[in-house]
């Protein structure tokens, strides 16, 4: 039985076409309207019928993925996807030699030859459910060029208009490129950049033009620069958002562990989410928020200093690589905008903006132990470091 880290992993993997210079999105449209139709309850067990209902959702999403070189035709993801290890055909009776001898399908040839596609059940049931589904999406827009399949996905789940949708996806594609280059500062195509650093950095250099005013752009504090920044910021939280799908993979792949104890594996789940005994060591060895020394411990965050994607498993349980930390400075740090040197002073990267706003300052902080230091020095040589 294949668990969802194992299908995210197989999403990832499904080998969408890539001859022309381009990556074809016909199979991730084709993974995605199948979702689309499971949640709307269109399709209600693991069979997929190549019918008009399959082929219209799949043309919708095909309109907003296509590159100009790209042809609308179902009849290829439908077929070509039985490559993947959760895709599979059920044959109609006397057509195997038939379906043996397609060179290039077509929808006569599929028509002729099968029955239905059909998924594994235990994926049908991942993709019935609302948030394993949403990762699994994401899973297989990492088969795009870009982010933009998911950031579509994502802008509308959490409600805005697909107007809007659209708006800042024309912000991101178009005018922040144009932006960035009138600044001098030219970049690729924006949805090609998978780093939430880099998003900040465009959000800093943004905000530096909209104090000024540009004829070019009338009044880019309320106007176009606005826009873009706006654009960017959701961006940014989208990036932010694939980290909790990761943390999740994480924990999955810690309960399907045969080599953990299942005494360990609680314990490294609750630590993975910053709670139980973790959490515990950290709240008696800090008393209170480490930098501040804020006391309403049912508002601090358990962070670690080292990632935990780097740690051993003795690492993500030791005390000494974490801090208790309000969640205003949980998450700078956990973004490594904030780091700190060796005797616990504060260090604070401009990408960071306007870091009074969140009540950050450059007399902050830290009393480090010498057990600290290790984990403190990877964070801020390997990751801080990296913002510049």
């Amino acid at each position: 039985m294949a668990t969802l880290e194992q299908y995210c992993q197989q999403f990832k993997d499904v080998r969408p076409n890539r001859a022309r210079g381009n990556t074809s999105p016909h199979k991730i449209c084709m993974l995605f309207a199948v979702i689309d139709l499971i949640q709307d309850g269109l399709i209600t067990d693991s069979r997929i019928y190549f019918n008009d209902t399959l082929k219209n959702r799949f043309a919708l999403y095909f309109e907003q993925l296509k590159t100009p070189r790209d042809k609308l035709n179902a009849a290829f993801p439908f077929y070509y996807l039985r490559s993947s290890a959760f895709w599979h055909h059920y044959i109609k009776p006397d057509a195997q030699t038939q379906y043996d001898a397609i060179k290039t399908p077509s929808e006569t040839s599929l028509a002729n030859t099968v029955e239905y596609a059909f998924i594994d059940v235990e994926l049908f049931e991942l993709l019935q459910n609302p948030t394993t589904a949403n990762k699994l999406k994401a899973a297989a827009a990492v088969n795009l060029d870009t982010h933009e399949a998911g950031f579509k996905i994502w802008t509308k789940a959490i409600g805005h208009s697909e107007a809007k949708v659209d708006e800042y996806v024309l912000a991101l594609k178009e005018k922040v490129a144009d932006l960035m280059i009138f600044d001098g500062l030219e970049q690729p195509n924006i949805f090609a950049v998978n780093d939430y650093f880099d998003v900040a950095r465009m959000i800093n250099k943004l905000r530096g033009l909209s104090d000024a005013s540009n004829a070019t752009y009338g009044d880019p504090a309320t106007g176009h620069v606005a826009t873009c920044i706006k654009a960017l910021e959701l961006y940014r939280a989208y990036l932010d958002q694939l980290s909790d799908i990761e943390a999740q993979l994480d924990i999955d792949h810690i309960q399907h562990d045969d080599s953990i104890a299942e005494t360990t594996k609680a314990v490294l789940v609750q630590a993975r989410r910053g709670q139980g005994k973790f959490r515990e060591r950290l709240i008696k060895q800090w008393g209170g928020c480490a930098i501040t020394g804020y006391k309403n411990i049912s508002l601090l965050m358990a962070s670690h200093i080292k990632p935990w994607s780097t740690s051993d498993n003795a690492e993500r349980l030791d005390p000494y690589n974490g801090l208790l930390l309000t969640p205003n400075l949980d998450k700078a740090f956990d973004l490594h905008f904030i780091s700190f040197n060796a005797k616990g002073r504060i260090l604070i990267s401009e990408a960071l903006g306007d870091y009074y706003a969140l009540g950050i300052n450059k007399d902050m902080q830290v009393p480090l132990k010498e057990q600290h230091l290790p984990f403190i020095e990877q964070h801020r040589d390997v990751y801080f470091e990296k913002l510049g």
